[in-house]
């Protein structure tokens, strides 16, 4: 296949897609979060440095002022939602993304996990997740902050242990930088810990994908994601006239084949996780341990992202998710401009005001599920998505027997699961089931440059 990578449907519809809304109060929606187990994020905007592919919104270089300023808004941000959060609402989990959460000095990240309590009743026994750090921020001192506080689940992104890669990547920590970071978060002991490496890099070879992927694994990580590059506009890369290296798709199957090797179990085109003692053979069928793959979703990963749980997301950066309604601040990559969004939410007075997001259908609601279920979860159940939706998930999206026929997924017991091919086309087939609506939307931004 040509162009397997056609994008990352890591949520529905994506964040360029979400325009102005007409002014909405967060109190009418606000009782979404009843009865439900709901997640919460929170958005820590720094960086050291901006590495050459990110297109998040971030910002590198900021004072310890501005992050000090930044700290007090995301509490009054916080504070003003409590105030009229239902007394049902249970937050079950707890995100800490960016950004590089552990560039803030440790009472700023103290203070962080505080507010967390202190609004939202999190506290150490719930799944409490640090979704990014980076060996340059990770010291002992830091984690066991992050120990104290209850941390489950820690990521850290590495990309490469080839010095020649991580200068590609515009990635400002060396492979020794990257090693003894590693050794103080195995010394700490999380239940989780996941490793992030890139395939794709260019001028990366199938042998130091294989020494980076050796490296990573002295570490015994619970998890390895491990991402195709992705050259965006407003990058450093996309400035420089790189692109992906034309070899990543067998670069891909090589990495799936060697941590199959390794134990490791694919459970999305992206994660892979360690086989446990006792658990099912390694493998690929769409019924095969199919309730142990669930409960290892649902213990890792927040409720949002196995699927319909609503977000709740503090700071200018993250998104919240109440029901069909999905709001943010507006998105840039460009620091000019993310820079002006973070001084706007630093000087803002008034947070439960919903002005920019995106509002659902329930023709997009339905392909949002069908999305989140079939990429990261145990698979399309149809009599679930039948409850849901009050119609039939073939009928409505005959795309998806199409994908059987073509070998790309199985239907069995139910369930509609991607096969070995189906998986690895993941950033292929994901995209087919974004609608002329969103794509509109989204050709619409990048015709204005994000």
């Amino acid at each position: 296949m040509e162009h397997p990578y056609i994008q990352y449907m890591y949520s529905y519809p994506h964040k360029i897609a979400y325009r102005t809304l007409p002014e909405l109060e967060l109190r009418d929606y606000i009782g979404r979060l009843s009865g439900k187990e709901n997640s919460l994020y929170f958005h820590i905007p720094f960086c050291q440095y901006k590495c050459g592919y990110c297109n998040l919104f971030s910002l590198a270089g900021q004072s310890r002022q501005q992050m000090e300023a930044y700290a007090a808004a995301m509490e009054r941000h916080a504070r003003q939602i409590a105030e009229i959060m239902p007394k049902e609402a249970v937050f079950s989990d707890l995100t800490l993304g960016g950004g590089t959460p552990l560039l803030l000095p440790e009472h700023l990240l103290r203070k962080v996990f505080s507010i967390a309590g202190e609004c939202f009743g999190i506290e150490a026994g719930k799944q409490i997740i640090v979704a990014e750090t980076s060996p340059n921020q990770t010291t002992a001192e830091k984690l066991n902050i992050l120990k104290k506080e209850g941390v489950s689940r820690l990521s850290i992104g590495v990309q490469s242990f080839q010095e020649e890669e991580l200068l590609t990547l515009r990635r400002f920590h060396t492979a020794d930088e990257a090693r003894k970071a590693l050794g103080l978060i195995r010394d700490t002991g999380f239940a989780c810990v996941n490793i992030d490496l890139i395939y794709g890099i260019p001028g990366q070879t199938r042998e130091s994908l294989a020494d980076s992927l050796s490296q990573a694994l002295e570490f015994e990580p619970e998890e390895l994601f491990v991402y195709p590059l992705y050259v965006k506009p407003g990058t450093y890369l996309y400035r420089q006239g790189l692109q992906r290296a034309e070899d990543a798709f067998e670069m891909y199957q090589f990495v799936r084949e060697f941590l199959l090797e390794a134990g490791y179990r694919p459970y999305s085109m992206r994660r892979f996780v360690r086989e446990r003692m006792g658990q099912a053979s390694l493998g690929y069928s769409a019924s095969a341990d199919r309730n142990a793959e669930n409960e290892q979703t649902q213990k890792k990963l927040p409720v949002s992202l196995c699927g319909f749980g609503n977000t709740i997301s503090i700071g200018c950066g993250g998104r919240s998710y109440l029901g069909n309604l999905h709001f943010c601040a507006p998105y840039a990559v460009e620091p000019k401009r993310c820079s002006s969004i973070l001084q706007n939410y630093i000087e803002q007075k008034e947070y439960r005001k919903i002005t920019h997001g995106f509002l659902l259908s329930r023709e997009e609601e339905k392909r949002r599920y069908v999305i989140r279920h079939i990429l990261f979860g145990r698979g399309l159940c149809f009599a679930d998505y039948s409850l849901h939706f009050d119609s039939q998930a073939e009928e409505d999206f005959p795309l998806l027997l199409d994908w059987v026929s073509a070998g790309y997924a199985l239907r069995e017991e139910g369930f509609l699961s991607l096969t070995k091919e189906g998986v690895a086309l993941s950033d292929f087939l994901g995209p087919q089931l974004i609608s002329e609506e969103v794509l509109r939307l989204m050709e619409e931004r990048k015709i204005n440059g994000v």
